[in-house]
């Protein structure tokens, strides 16, 4: 049984209505995944800066669920040294809608010395107050 020109061009006609809804669903997804990106990236350079200005306040900021025995890490860290510098590349972000992980590369520079490049993964969630670091791991 075989498929008329009409029908052909029904199915056709159907067929490439749903491909351009699918192309302006993607579109909207696609200028979310930017505005979620830039947000993401926005957060890592803040974090940055937190552990380069050993600035605990900025750095609870961008993950306000520190915990108490992170916080004394951090101070002690951050104590025993006179210069931090941090270098970080954002190898991939991945979203969904209220989640992203980041997967970085990041260099650390103490008192002058490179110690380590190590690769490190953020992973964020988005509150009242946007963007923020949920968990930081490897």
């Amino acid at each position: 049984m075989g498929v008329g020109p009409r029908e052909f061009r029904g199915a056709a006609v159907c067929a490439w209505l749903a491909l351009a809804s699918l192309g302006a669903v993607a579109s909207g997804a696609a200028s979310a995944s930017k505005a979620q990106e830039d947000a993401i990236r926005r957060v890592v350079a803040s974090y940055e800066q937190a552990i380069e200005t050993k600035d605990i306040t900025l750095f609870r900021s961008v993950k306000p669920n520190l915990s108490a025995e992170e916080e004394r890490r951090l101070r002690k860290a951050f104590g025993s040294t006179r210069s931090h510098e941090v270098v970080i590349t954002i190898e991939a972000i991945d979203c969904t809608e209220s989640t992203c992980v980041a997967r970085l590369t990041r260099r650390d520079t103490l008192d002058g010395s490179i110690v380590s490049s190590f690769p490190q993964a953020l992973r964020f969630g988005q509150g009242a107050a946007g963007w923020v670091i949920e968990e930081i791991g490897r």
